[in-house]
């Protein structure tokens, strides 16, 4: 995951978050994060808790930089063509882009047996950013970022494995 780490870290400074004036803060103390970050416990609820809240004071200062330093060697990729120009969001779709990593890196970690099928951590990633974002639209409905609304639509038609599987960051020959 470094190089895609890499990509990211470049698209979406990690600082910019942490800096960011929060428009509402939401504490969530759900994760200890002076834990033990080997125990794959503690990153599944870590996971969750950034995707029950992604623009949380916790989820900036907290939760990401853990989940980061957890999921930094786990090679995967993570297909920026499935949302494009999520990063140019603002702070939501950068969270729904972390979040899109976490996600997929839960799933590896919940599947080793599949951690070569990139269809399915990519779905699993792409799910979990949908759930990030049906959370922060439940808390607030005037923050939309219009891809979202229509990944969402896919997903609760059971369509996203097809978005998914149509943008897959496949080089072709």
């Amino acid at each position: 995951m470094r190089c895609v780490a890499a990509v990211l870290l470049a698209l979406i400074s990690l600082p910019a978050l942490a800096s960011a004036p929060p428009e509402r803060e939401h504490e969530r103390p759900n994760t200890d994060v002076s834990g033990d970050v080997t125990d794959k416990s503690v990153i599944q609820q870590a996971v969750r808790d950034h995707e029950a809240d992604p623009l949380s004071k916790e989820a900036r200062t907290k939760l990401a930089p853990m989940l980061l330093a957890h999921f930094d060697d786990v090679p995967y990729v993570v297909c920026l063509d499935q949302v494009p120009g999520l990063e140019d969001q603002g702070r939501l779709g950068k969270a729904l882009l972390w979040q899109m990593v976490f996600g997929s890196g839960a799933f590896i970690e919940q599947n080793p047996g599949r951690a070569n099928d990139r269809e399915a951590y990519m779905l699993a990633g792409l799910q979990s950013a949908v759930r990030a974002y049906r959370n922060v639209r439940a808390k607030d409905p005037k923050k939309t970022i219009p891809l979202f609304e229509e990944l969402d639509g896919m997903e609760r038609e059971g369509k996203l494995r097809e978005h998914v599987h149509a943008h897959a960051c496949v080089k072709k020959p």
